[in-house]
């Protein structure tokens, strides 16, 4: 830092911790009690024998590099005049794994020496600065990790939230996939039939479709396919398991009001690809959750489509995509009506704010509503909803995200608010 004009009208004060305070002590020639005054030379004095012990420390790597940078040129002169690719290989390519006697035993000091030795300028550099020993820039390294791992204090257990152990220890075995002839007939009409036995609402492990199938506000929910449902052995997809498939893959037809949404497994997307592509009935949509406030949203499905001249003019329908963004797990709302929707949905107190009364988690019994939007459940869903985002997130926390403040009955901040789109 340049400071124009020191000495002339200005002054410089120096503020250290403790530590920093005795270390700078200690390099006063003949000592300096605790009580005495340091100047400016005796901070200046522990300042440059900080730096020549960074540069000693840092030396090994910039010394590594150069030998790798000598190597290569020297391989790259050879392969100029013969041809051959294996030399530039085996210059370039370096182990990927080690023995615990090379990166440790004694002797990788003295190869390390001869390998500097073989480079003139770059050991008349080293012997400029000092140095008196060197070690394997890569030893340095494996060393460094390992302190780091042993001195980080991670989180606290407290903090922890634990993934739910599986209900008994014997081994589950995974279902086999299988494709129904009922997906098959949707991409080539565009319709489901009416009696499907292997297309089931997304939500039905929530215990939530007959509550959204009762309105036409919330409805028609979301499908999911047999095999996106049915993970294990022995499951029908009744209830919320470990085993919860990810929301990646969806198939769509219609518009509007008529839009139906099918949530197919990534074994049925790649399968079944050759035969969309030639469809002009569906549409394929890539999906993924927002789990962080940095991350893009796919909500509206629109990021990448087979084929894509299938969604010039069609949307989600809101609903839709309010509740594929709750059963996926999103954690971030991509705007206030999205918030407002989700807050609606589960009728919670922030979407009735005249309430006269409202449950310890913000659910309001229908006789004290008072919002405009009408939710379909008598009672709450927030205990489940707390579940499914627990295995979702396989023990990480989410609490300080959208969806964790509002499951935790706190309505977000005006600043978060503000910064919703929309």
């Amino acid at each position: 830092m340049r400071m124009r004009q020191l000495g002339k009208g200005h002054s410089v004060m120096f503020f250290a911790p403790g530590e920093i305070d005795r270390r700078i002590r200690s390099f006063i020639p003949g000592g300096m009690a605790s009580g005495g005054h340091i100047q400016v030379l005796d901070v200046l004095r522990w300042t440059l024998h900080e730096t020549c012990e960074d540069i000693c420390h840092q030396l090994p790597h910039w010394a590594q590099q150069g030998l790798d940078h000598q190597k290569r040129s020297a391989a790259c002169e050879q392969y100029r005049s013969s041809g051959n690719l294996e030399v530039l290989r085996n210059a370039w390519l370096q182990s990927d794994s080690r023995t615990l006697k090379d990166m440790y035993w004694i002797t990788r000091v003295a190869k390390m020496s001869h390998d500097i030795n073989s480079v003139p300028s770059l050991r008349e550099r080293i012997e400029r600065l000092g140095a008196t020993k060197m070690v394997d820039a890569r030893l340095a390294e494996e060393q460094e990790h390992e302190v780091n791992r042993e001195l980080d204090p991670g989180r606290s257990t407290a903090s922890i939230e634990c993934p739910h152990p599986p209900a008994t220890g014997a081994k589950v075995e995974p279902a086999q996939h299988i494709i129904h002839g009922d997906i098959l007939a949707f991409i080539e009409t565009g319709q489901l039939r009416r009696s499907s036995m292997h297309i089931y609402s997304l939500l039905a492990p929530l215990n939530m479709t007959k509550s959204l199938d009762s309105t036409t506000e919330w409805s028609p929910s979301p499908l999911a396919t047999a095999d996106f449902i049915t993970t294990t052995l022995n499951s029908d997809g009744d209830g919320l398991t470990e085993y919860l498939r990810p929301v990646n893959w969806i198939l769509s037809s219609g518009s509007g009001k008529n839009s139906v949404v099918v949530v197919i497994s990534p074994y049925e997307a790649n399968e079944l690809l050759p035969i969309i592509r030639k469809s002009n009935k569906v549409r394929l949509h890539i999906y993924a959750p927002r789990v962080t406030s940095s991350m893009r949203s796919f909500s509206d499905l629109r990021f990448y489509t087979i084929p894509d001249s299938q969604t010039e003019r069609w949307s989600v329908p809101a609903h839709v995509r309010t509740e594929l963004n709750l059963f996926s797990g999103q954690l971030y709302f991509d705007s206030r009506e999205e918030y407002e929707s989700v807050c609606a949905l589960l009728a919670l107190s922030m979407a009735h704010p005249e309430a006269e009364h409202s449950e310890v988690d913000g659910f309001v019994l229908p006789k004290y509503r008072t919002g405009r939007r009408s939710s379909p459940f008598a009672r709450s869903r927030i205990p489940i909803l707390k579940t499914l985002i627990g295995l979702r997130r396989k023990g990480k926390g989410y609490h300080l995200t959208h969806l964790g403040q509002i499951l935790n009955g706190k309505p977000l901040s005006e600043e978060s608010l503000s910064a919703l789109s929309g």
